[in-house]
This record gives structure tokens, C-alpha cells and sequence, in this order.
């Protein structure tokens, strides 16, 4: 494993931790590597594959966030069937005061819009969206749409 590699496991350890800040919820769920792949990838080589429950690809570190953005944007609209966000290691995210991004590395990660459709309704009956800025949801719940079959 990759010194990226491990650092981003760490911070997904870190967020994966129940916090009092959001009602004793998890930021993220379960995260082992049955569920989450993480990748060392040139942004323009990032396709969905099955297996994984979320993705995670490491991409160069010369790319500002608007760039990521638009590459996310990209792959939105390419693969519409899966939910692609960026954390960019030059944006800090706060939620309730707890920091949720890497602050690091340049992510993009991905998942299917059918699994996420799920999580965000078991999350939204626990009172946990909240927690979050409104200009924050609107950043990751964006144009979220109802296609939730997966690739054949």
C-alpha cells in the first residue's frame, strides 16, 4: 500500500468515528476494503467498476478544486448512474466544527446513485443532514437525480 494510500485510510478511520457533533451518528459508514477501493489514477482514467461500494481515486496534485470540479461534473454526466464528488486537498470542509475532508490529496470518489439513494434516507430519518451548511448540502446533493439503475 502507498504512503497515499495509507494516509487516506487514516482519515477515513478518523471520520468514520461516531460523533456527538451529529447526534451520535457516523460521518462515513462501514469503510473496510471489501467496501471502499482506493486508487492512484490520472484524473482523465476514471471509470466506474463493480465491487466496491464507494471508490476513492487519488489524483494528481497540480489540479486547483475548479478543475476537479469540472472533471466531476464530467464524469456526472458520463456515467449517470453513480454520484461523483471531488475533496480537494486546498478546500477545508467543516461540518458542525469537525473537519471532513483529507486536506491532503486530490480525490474524486464515486458511488452508485441507487446505493447513495439508500444511505441518504436511512440518514435523513437519524436527523443528521442538520448538521450540515446549507450551501454544503446543496454542494453534494447538487442536481441529484433519480437514475439509480446501475451499468450493465
Amino acid at each position: 500500500m502507498s504512503e497515499k494510500e495509507t494516509y487516506i485510510w487514516e482519515w477515513i478511520s478518523q471520520v468514520s468515528e461516531k460523533r456527538v457533533e451529529f447526534g451520535g451518528h457516523l460521518l462515513r459508514q462501514d469503510c473496510t476494503e471489501d467496501i471502499v477501493s482506493i486508487q492512484e489514477v490520472n484524473i482523465d482514467d476514471i471509470y466506474p467498476e463493480p465491487g466496491h461500494d464507494v471508490v476513492i481515486f487519488i489524483v494528481e496534485d497540480f489540479w486547483r478544486s475548479h478543475q476537479i470540479q469540472k472533471w466531476v461534473e464530467f464524469y456526472n454526466e458520463k456515467y449517470v448512474y453513480y454520484k461523483f464528488f471531488a475533496d480537494c486537498a486546498e478546500k477545508n470542509i467543516m461540518i458542525d466544527g469537525v473537519k471532513t475532508n483529507n486536506c491532503k490529496y486530490n480525490l474524486i470518489l464515486y458511488q452508485s446513485k441507487q446505493k447513495l439513494a439508500k444511505t441518504r434516507k436511512n440518514l435523513e430519518n437519524l436527523n443528521y443532514y442538520p448538521h450540515w451548511e446549507e450551501s454544503y448540502l446543496r454542494e453534494i446533493f447538487g442536481n441529484y437525480s433519480n437514475q439509480t439503475k446501475p451499468v450493465e
